[in-house]
């Protein structure tokens, strides 16, 4: 039956990933939700200790914070969809394709509950970046920086694992409006917007190469010569086709942004990562050039649009 449950939040996180195309699915997270979470109750506590298992729960917490704030009126679409994606990512990076099967381990009960509260903590923490990518909070957004160092320190969260690099493209996404903010009450409607969208677009490729290549030579498996530049590339081609899917956002009524395109690119990218873990472990080594790519794109304006005049 648990089995059968975890499929059925699989589906239904399909259903959010899709559900901006159409205008149904106010309560899609909260089935995923609650699919994820009778699975949870039906195998043994210990079984937080697994991957399997954590990932239940934090789906749990997730979809359980933005079903509340779509119940609020916050941007149904935008939640369902990345939530969705995030969402089916932890399930095909976390839960084992056999099931949660026995454990050869005992765990105190107290290890237990603290795994357990982890997980609670890291699912409500990629669910509130998620409405902080939308209204940047200051007071939210600090709170949330302490309790990513208290995890990181207690928890180790960013080991390269699969995890640590969803939650570092979901504190991309989350943090992103900060500097947006900064930049957008600087720029007016300067000339040139498609030059300097084209111009940044090619320095942030040439960056993500730049450094993933040289993050890519410090693995033993692959070392430093044209086995690194094919991964580098290969891994650039597929942040570059994300960030150009992600341009297209706006077609689909995201467009409420000083530079829509521009914005849906650095969307494209910051989530770029976490989707490369679908195919390679390598994922990690691309976390800087994104980084950097998305500082460019968001500066670009004040540097390469011309005659731009400061808002009203």
């Amino acid at each position: 039956m648990a089995e059968t449950l975890v499929t059925l939040a699989f589906l239904s996180a399909l259903g959010m990933l899709i559900s901006p195309l159409f205008e149904k699915g106010k309560w899609l997270a909260s089935i995923t939700a609650v699919c994820c979470g009778l699975s949870f109750v039906q195998i043994p506590f210990d079984r937080i200790q697994e991957s399997g298992g954590s990932a239940l729960v934090i789906i749990l917490s997730m979809g359980a914070l933005i079903q509340y704030q779509i119940s609020k009126g916050v941007a149904q679409k935008y939640l369902n969809g990345m939530g969705g994606c995030i969402t089916l990512l932890i399930l095909l990076a976390m839960y084992p394709e056999d099931g949660i099967g026995e454990s050869i381990n005992e765990y105190s009960t107290i290890s237990n509950l603290q795994e357990f509260l982890k997980s609670v903590i890291i699912g409500l923490l990629l669910a509130q970046l998620l409405t902080n990518s939308l209204s940047f909070d200051n007071k939210i957004s600090i709170f949330m920086l302490i309790t990513i160092i208290a995890l990181q320190l207690g928890a180790n969260i960013f080991d390269g694992e699969q995890l640590s690099v969803i939650i570092t493209a979901a504190i991309l996404i989350g943090y992103m409006p900060y500097l947006e903010n900064k930049i957008n009450d600087k720029i007016g409607t300067g000339q040139g917007r498609s030059v300097a969208l084209g111009i940044s677009t090619l320095i942030g490729i040439i960056f993500i190469f730049g450094l993933t290549y040289a993050s890519i030579t410090g693995v033993e498996r692959i070392g430093d010569g044209n086995g690194a530049v094919a991964v580098s590339l290969w891994l650039t081609l597929g942040i570059t086709v994300f960030g150009l899917f992600g341009m297209l956002l706006p077609l689909l009524g995201f467009d409420n942004h000083p530079r829509p395109e521009a914005w849906g690119w650095r969307i494209g990218l910051a989530i770029s990562p976490m989707l490369l873990t679908i195919q390679t472990d390598l994922a990690s080594h691309v976390i800087l050039g994104v980084m950097l790519a998305l500082v460019v794109s968001v500066s670009s304006p004040l540097v390469l649009e011309s005659k731009s005049t400061k808002a009203a």
